[in-house]
C-alpha cells in the first residue's frame, strides 16, 4: 500500500475539520490552556522558563492530552493531563440527540517542586484552582460545564495528584463535514457505505 499526498493531506484534515467531538474538545482545551499564563508559569518548567519558550513548547511537555507520562524523569517537571469521555447513549433510544461530555484533568506535581514559591500554595492545588477557575461554569464547549469531582491523591510515591472531572450535555454527533460543508445527518443511512 502507497502512502499519497492526498492521504496525508486526508489525515491533516481531521485537525481542522473536525467532526470527532474528542479531537475538537481536546483543541479547545490545548487552546485555553496554552492561552493561560497562570497556569504556564504555575507549571514551573525551569527548563522552558530559561529559554524563554513560548506556551506551546508546553505542550506535549508539561500539558498532555492523554494520561501517560514517562515512568522515569531525569529532571522535576509537573503535569496537567486531561481525557475526554462520553456516556454511552441509550441502546434503545434511538431519537436521542444529547449525551454526556466527561473532562477530567488529572494534575500531576513532584514532590521535590511541590510547593510554588510565590503563593506557598501546593502546586497540584494552585494548577487545580486554575483549571477549575478556567472551565468551571463557562460555554467554552457552546454548552455549560460544570466541576463534579475534585480527588486528592499520590502516583507512585513521588507525585501529588489532583484529578478534575467536569461534565456537560452537548449534542449527539449531529454534523457531518464534508468538504467545508457540514449538515446535519443524525441517524441517516450511508447509501454509500464505508470510506
Amino acid at each position: 500500500m502507497q502512502w499519497t499526498d492526498e492521504d496525508r493531506t486526508r489525515l491533516l484534515a481531521f485537525r481542522k475539520d473536525i467532526d470527532n467531538d474528542n479531537i475538537r474538545v481536546k483543541e479547545k482545551i490545548k487552546k485555553v490552556l496554552l492561552d493561560n499564563k497562570y497556569i504556564i508559569h504555575a507549571l514551573h518548567n525551569e527548563e522552558l522558563e530559561e529559554n524563554e519558550a513560548e506556551p506551546d513548547e508546553y505542550f506535549n511537555v508539561n500539558i498532555l492530552p492523554y494520561y501517560i507520562i514517562k515512568p522515569t524523569q531525569h529532571k522535576v517537571q509537573n503535569f496537567v493531563c486531561y481525557t475526554v469521555g462520553y456516556e454511552p447513549t441509550s441502546r434503545y433510544d434511538t431519537s436521542t440527540t444529547t449525551k454526556k461530555l466527561t473532562i477530567q484533568f488529572v494534575v500531576l506535581c513532584e514532590w521535590s517542586d511541590i510547593v510554588d514559591e510565590e503563593t506557598s500554595l501546593a502546586r497540584h492545588d494552585l494548577l487545580a484552582a486554575l483549571i477549575q477557575d478556567t472551565f468551571n461554569f463557562t460555554n467554552i464547549f457552546r454548552e455549560r460545564i460544570v466541576l463534579v469531582s475534585d480527588l486528592e491523591s499520590v502516583v507512585d510515591n513521588d507525585y501529588a495528584c489532583r484529578t478534575l472531572t467536569f461534565r456537560q450535555s452537548t449534542d449527539n454527533n449531529l454534523v457531518k463535514t464534508e468538504g467545508n460543508l457540514a449538515s446535519i445527518i443524525n441517524k441517516k443511512m450511508n447509501p454509500g457505505g464505508y470510506r
